[in-house]
């Protein structure tokens, strides 16, 4: 068990590649901290975790909170003493918001760059002094393969993650000689809740086909698979790699 006895903090577990790191850091033997803001999609969370023999809590939080992440900090500590793991998972990309940069409503902008962004930043920044004092620590943040190429109608979303992929180098920069690793995962389509509705629709409408087209491995990936990257950069069989942005998206940004 890669993770043994480790203590992981999971942003957006409630759902999701989040949802599934829960389970398999568990299945790895890691303590985890569930947070989003969905109380009952969270205590399912909590029920997938403990189901596989796993110690876990849920703290329902809203990343964009400085008291709510204050939180998180707090009864961490006071379950399990200790922070090693960082998953910066938490993110948003609201309907409005997906438009050319001129027609993204400012608060949607505002908010994407409060979620996706400053959410790592509040987390990290309360996160980072605790993994000093035990001697090191593992940052994963969520980037997405719009952290390395553009798209049509996603001004704000792609910023982000470009953001992401970024902060994630600047941090290991900075945090690599306290023995704080920080990379960061970059998947493509993977098959979430909201990504099974939008395949089912292409797939009644002919164009699922062009879609994977797009993938050369012709399929979207799965939480888990992504999670199981997310795993192992969070172990020590990823020791030596530090500021990295993985493309976790069946040879997308290989095209």
């Amino acid at each position: 068990m890669r993770l043994k006895d480790k203590v992981a903090i999971i942003t957006g577990a409630t759902s999701g590649i989040g949802r599934s790191s829960a389970v398999v850091f568990a299945q790895e033997g890691a303590k985890v901290v569930i947070v989003g803001r969905r109380k009952r999609e969270g205590e399912e969370t909590l029920g997938m975790v403990r189901s596989v023999g796993g110690e876990a809590i849920y703290v329902q939080a809203d990343v964009s909170r400085d008291e709510d992440i204050d939180s998180i900090v707090t009864q961490t500590l006071l379950k399990f003493g200790k922070v090693h793991i960082l998953f910066n998972n938490a993110g948003v990309n609201p309907v409005e918001a997906r438009t050319a940069l001129a027609d993204c409503p400012e608060k949607a902008w505002d908010l994407i760059m409060e979620v996706n962004i400053k959410g790592i930043y509040r987390c990290s920044k309360k996160v980072v002094p605790l993994m000093i004092q035990n001697g090191g620590g593992s940052i994963i943040n969520t980037s997405s393969t719009f952290g390395f190429v553009g798209f049509k109608d996603r001004a704000a979303y792609i910023t982000s993650k470009g953001a992401v992929t970024q902060l994630t180098k600047s941090m290991a920069v900075d945090y690599g000689r306290y023995n704080i690793r920080v990379n960061c995962i970059c998947p493509g389509m993977v098959l979430n809740e909201r990504v099974q509705a939008f395949v089912e629709k292409a797939k009644m409408e002919g164009k699922l086909e062009g879609i994977l087209a797009d993938y050369p491995l012709g399929r979207l990936g799965t939480t888990e698979e992504v999670a199981r990257v997310v795993a192992f950069l969070a172990s020590d069989d990823a020791s030596w790699i530090t500021g990295a942005a993985i493309p976790v998206d069946g040879g997308y940004t290989a095209r």
